[in-house]
Formats: structure tokens, C-alpha cells, sequence
């Protein structure tokens, strides 16, 4: 039969007392230590605060009082003491803790601590503790947290929301980086590419034509020399929306690298992409600029081609479009379509 201590003056009582001014108050690790039995365990409030014996216990205060080595002071709400027996007896209370850390005041509400002695002789001694937190996230008619569960299903929920939209940002992102020109806002060389590709195998596999362009800006390196490179940068992308303008929907233009541009025209017969290439080189050489000289484009042209794959075709355009400056630059040249049979 357990026995209610109410005096004030037992033997337990001053030990308790003794244990609070020494720990929280005073914050002397040595003074703790000897409250302690060699056999005490115990369970603080962090996740790692466990200890199955003394020496684990003493590095656990050891660390509390040196990250938080002012005074810790304390209001019991409520404290009651039972003796289980004559050389036992129990602790249970219910504190709030106010402190200073880091310069920023602190306080812990609402702790719930349990605590055993015992008495060896005249000697009393702490063999075991646990302190911890209440939670309220349960209902009253709750055995389990439901709320607490919901609750963070709900918040898991939201987190992986957002990880999934900052993953599709960061991806779009990417693809753009990668398929667009920055400087003209074309398609780029490596998008380019890979439509080529693509449109080599539907040739390949069902037969349908398409075109190829490339276009060279005339002596670009002399106007780069004469007004800088910023006019230059000007220049392209002046020369860029041009082309975009004048190119069809379905058409794909990109800037292949320095002042060339390329299209390809899907379904599109050679006939057909000889007209586009001329109205884009009428409208680049009638263009305004920011400078007064003449902008003009050596284009090659070639429909697709049987038993020629995409970068042999792409070889024709360019020997084409070399052509076109050999011979007088501001022109077209273009290559006759080879149909499979």
C-alpha cells in the first residue's frame, strides 16, 4: 500500500528539492551527479535522450548544461510523492521550465516528469526518471492521434506537391535551356538536330518528303568588325524574327551556330520551300536595322533525298548554300529532290 508524503520534511522530498536546485537552478554537473544512484536510467525529451546507466545519464546532463548553462527556472502546477515503502518512493509532476538561450527566452510548458528513489541506509539516491512533453493532438474520444495522423498525412501530402512542382519547374527549365537559343529564341542546334532525325525516319518509314534550308547572314564578320558585337547580337536577332515570321507554323527554324539559321519543313515539297526562301530572303534584305548596311542571305535548299541519310542531306544543303555566296551571295540555290522508288 502506497503512502501520500504531504510534510514537506521527508527524507524524499529534500532530495527532490535538493535535485532541482542542483540541476536547474545552479546547473552543477557535479552536484547532479551525486544525486544519482549507480543503477539509475532513464528518458529525457529528445529523440536521443536515453540512458541505461549512470555514465550514459552524466554525458546527457554533461551536454544539456553546457548548451544551456543558465538558470532554469521552474513552476510546479502540480506534485505528488508516494512512498511505495518505507526505502521507495515515487515522484509525479507536472512543471513549466523558463530559460535563456542564445540570447532568446525559452519556455517549456506543460512537462510531465516521473521520477524513483531510493534509500540505501540514510542515504537517498535517484535510480530512474522520464521526463516528456503531453501531447494535444489526441481528441477525447481518441485512443490514437487521428488528428496528429491526419494532419501530417495532410502536410506529406502538400510537401511532395511541392517537391513535384519545383522538380517540373527545374526540369522545364532544363528542356528549355537546352532546346532554345538564348540569344534569338530559336529552336537550338541540339533541338534541331533530333526533329531532323525524327523526320528522316518518317521518310524512311512512310515516305514523306520534306525540306531542308540553311541560311547564312552575308559577310556577318565584316559588320561584327566595323559596329561591334552588341550590333551584331542586334542584327541576329532582328534576322531571326524575320525568319520566324515568314516560316510556317509547322516548320521548325533553329540557329545553327553563329549567323546560320536553318528550317526544316515538314510534308513540304522543294518547289514549296524554294518560295518561303525567297520571301525570307527579300523580307531580311529590305529589313530596317540599327545600323545602314546591307543584310542579306545566302540560302541552300534541298528536298529530301532517297538513300540519303540526315547528316549527308545536310552536307547537299551546305555545299548549296556555299554555292550561293561563291557565286553572288543574296540567293538561293537548291538541289532537285532523288524520290525513292
Amino acid at each position: 500500500m502506497t503512502t501520500i508524503i504531504q510534510d514537506g520534511t521527508h527524507p524524499f522530498q529534500q532530495h527532490f528539492d535538493q535535485y532541482i536546485n542542483d540541476y536547474l537552478t545552479e546547473r552543477d554537473l557535479a552536484k547532479t551527479a551525486s544525486l544519482l544512484a549507480e543503477s539509475f536510467c532513464g528518458f529525457g525529451t529528445g529523440l536521443a535522450e536515453r540512458c541505461y546507466s549512470r555514465d550514459e545519464a552524466l554525458a546527457l546532463y554533461a551536454q544539456d548544461i553546457e548548451s544551456a548553462p543558465n538558470p532554469i527556472q521552474t513552476h510546479f502546477h502540480k506534485k505528488k510523492f508516494q512512498l511505495i515503502n518505507p526505502d521507495h518512493a515515487l515522484v509525479v509532476a507536472e512543471l513549466d521550465m523558463e530559460t535563456v538561450i542564445l540570447e532568446q527566452q525559452v519556455k517549456f510548458n506543460n512537462l510531465r516528469l516521473l521520477m524513483v528513489m531510493h534509500r540505501v541506509a540514510t542515504k537517498v539516491e535517484i535510480v530512474g526518471m522520464h521526463l516528456s512533453f503531453p501531447t494535444d493532438v489526441h481528441q477525447d474520444d481518441e485512443s490514437f492521434p487521428l488528428k496528429e495522423l491526419e494532419e501530417r498525412a495532410h502536410l506529406l501530402r502538400k510537401m511532395v506537391d511541392q517537391r513535384t512542382k519545383s522538380m517540373k519547374q527545374a526540369y522545364d527549365e532544363l528542356t528549355d535551356l537546352i532546346n532554345r537559343d538564348r540569344l534569338t529564341q530559336l529552336a537550338s542546334r541540339h533541338c534541331f538536330e533530333e526533329a531532323l532525325n525524327n523526320e528522316q525516319l518518317r521518310y524512311q518509314n512512310f515516305n514523306r518528303d520534306y525540306a531542308l534550308m540553311l541560311m547564312d547572314i552575308d559577310d556577318f564578320k565584316t559588320i561584327n568588325d566595323r559596329y561591334g558585337h552588341l550590333i551584331g547580337d542586334e542584327i541576329l536577332k532582328a534576322v531571326a524574327l524575320t525568319i520566324r515570321k515568314i516560316a510556317r507554323k509547322t516548320d521548325i527554324v533553329a540557329r545553327w551556330g553563329g549567323d546560320e539559321f536553318v528550317i526544316l519543313m515538314p510534308e513540304t515539297q522543294l518547289q514549296a520551300a524554294l518560295e518561303i526562301g525567297e520571301a525570307i530572303r527579300q523580307a531580311v534584305h529590305k529589313g530596317n536595322y540599327l545600323v545602314a548596311a546591307e543584310i542579306t542571305l545566302s540560302i541552300g535548299v534541298s528536298g529530301s533525298q532517297a538513300d540519303c541519310e540526315a547528316q549527308a542531306l545536310f552536307k547537299i544543303v551546305d555545299d548549296a548554300m556555299f554555292s550561293a555566296k561563291k557565286t553572288g551571295k543574296n540567293q538561293i540555290v537548291s538541289v532537285k529532290n532523288q524520290r525513292r522508288q
